[in-house]
């Protein structure tokens, strides 16, 4: 395909992206079709969200250039179980003061697609005391082995490797995956006595094996079940379903079988969250269903504060054109974005934060420029957060609001303290100008 990087420079940005911009986005020039793909539709809903290109720093275009470990070919077409805590900290908060449903009994909260560990289902289980919380994920697995430094990989009942972490840089995802079986293979048989579903654990060299691993994080509230969508069963029914980070994976087609599906499941006017969020629920954007005569009818769409002009990749990460939370959360930062007066002050006002933390400045010649030498990604990441309460602080959200209004959406801040609207059917998305870009993935 030639330099990929320049003709999306030419195609998207209008030549404008910074020379230290295009240069972080080198790599790309050589990746993985499915990496192009990724970063082609980033770009693309870019220009919906009117991002300018001068508000593209090389910090966000070197994220982008890193999306090679990103994509289903670095998983090997497996979706991985990656989470942190207190990613879903927000939406408990708005499970919690929902005033569309108000569950009677014990309340039900399904996480559906949880991740391992199970973090998020267990910051809920702490925060949403009278609740009873089911964590469910197809990573659920009988065998959970650890070496020395830390790392993990989980093997199923019949002993096979099926996902393994090994932090941000895996030199040789091959020998990695063989230096796990020969632990698994070493550290089986110092297993004691037969598997009776409970917990147990052996250690040596350094390196831990432990079998049924679930059983360590159960409480009085919690239980963890091995499932997917599509495979649970709800005896009793269930009044929330929150289903994050998930569909960002698939295609509308297998979006319209997960909510036909989870229809099923629920308790007259139960919630089904669904939609994609970051550490400490920053680059958040999703939709909220609600049961209505065993349908499940859209409600709400809403996104945080810091989708307006993110500098992480995540407000743009999908894996299909046709993601509803990438178009909405796109179409209303546009709409955001095209008033002039906001924009202006949300800009320079951020910038001005930006700076202050040393994340990314502006030059003289209009560019963001990189971070201080030494601010590294990772204190972007805990930065993110409260820059966002910052922002909320000074009234950003409740502007934002009002600008969709003006432009005739039916907007609010909802209990989450994030920008809601009424969801309406987004605009397809503009295809690749580049032609050969395509959609990167496996369908379930």
């Amino acid at each position: 395909m030639g330099n990929i990087v320049d003709r999306w420079n030419a195609a998207y940005f209008d030549n404008r992206l910074s020379p230290g911009a295009v240069a972080a986005l080198d790599p790309l020039n050589e990746a993985n079709a499915d990496a192009q793909a990724l970063a082609d539709r980033a770009f693309r809903l870019m220009r919906v969200a009117r991002i300018e290109p001068t508000d593209l720093p090389v910090l966000t275009a070197a994220i982008f250039s890193d999306a090679t470990k990103a994509v289903p070919s670095a998983w090997d077409g497996a979706v991985p179980p990656i989470t942190t805590a207190g990613r879903h900290q927000k939406l408990d908060g708005y499970v919690a003061r929902n005033p569309w449903h108000r569950p009677v009994g014990e309340p039900v909260l399904v996480d559906l697609g949880c991740g391992f560990p199970p973090l998020t289902a267990i910051d809920s289980a702490a925060a949403l005391t009278g609740w009873r919380i089911i964590g469910v994920d197809p990573s659920f697995d009988r065998y959970l082995v650890y070496d020395n430094q830390g790392h993990y990989a989980c093997f199923d009942e019949h002993e096979h490797l099926r996902y393994y972490q090994f932090g941000h840089v895996d030199p040789d995802s091959a020998a990695t995956r063989r230096r796990f079986c020969h632990l698994m293979q070493r550290l089986l048989p110092l297993l004691p006595g037969e598997d009776t579903g409970q917990l147990a654990e052996v250690a040596h060299d350094g390196a831990r094996l432990v079998r049924n691993p679930l059983r360590r994080y159960e409480t009085t509230n919690l239980a963890l079940i091995k499932g997917e969508v599509g495979a649970l069963d709800a005896a009793g029914g269930v009044d929330v379903i929150r289903c994050m980070n998930v569909f960002m994976y698939f295609d509308q087609a297998f979006r319209e079988h997960a909510l036909e599906w989870a229809s099923r499941l629920f308790r007259p006017g139960g919630l089904f969250v669904c939609g994609a969020n970051w550490t400490h629920s920053t680059s958040s954007r999703y939709t909220v269903y609600q049961e209505q005569d065993h349908h499940l009818v859209p409600r709400e769409f809403a996104f945080s504060i810091d989708n307006l002009r993110p500098l992480a990749s995540a407000p743009w990460y999908a894996l299909h054109d046709d993601n509803v939370e990438n178009l909405r959360n796109a179409e209303a930062v546009g709409i955001i974005r095209s008033d002039e007066a906001f924009r202006h002050r949300f800009d320079e006002r951020l910038d001005a934060l930006l700076a202050q933390a040393g994340i990314c400045r502006r030059g003289a010649d209009g560019y963001l420029h990189n971070a201080d030498d030494d601010t590294t990604l990772a204190d972007h990441d805990e930065y993110a957060p409260v820059l966002v309460e910052q922002l909320d602080r000074e009234g950003f959200v409740d502007e934002a609001v009002t600008v969709l209004r003006r432009a005739g959406r039916a907007a609010w801040r909802n209990p989450a303290g994030h920008i809601a609207m009424h969801p309406v059917q987004p605009r397809p998305l503009a295809a690749s100008v580049l032609g050969a870009v395509r959609d990167s993935v496996h369908d379930a």
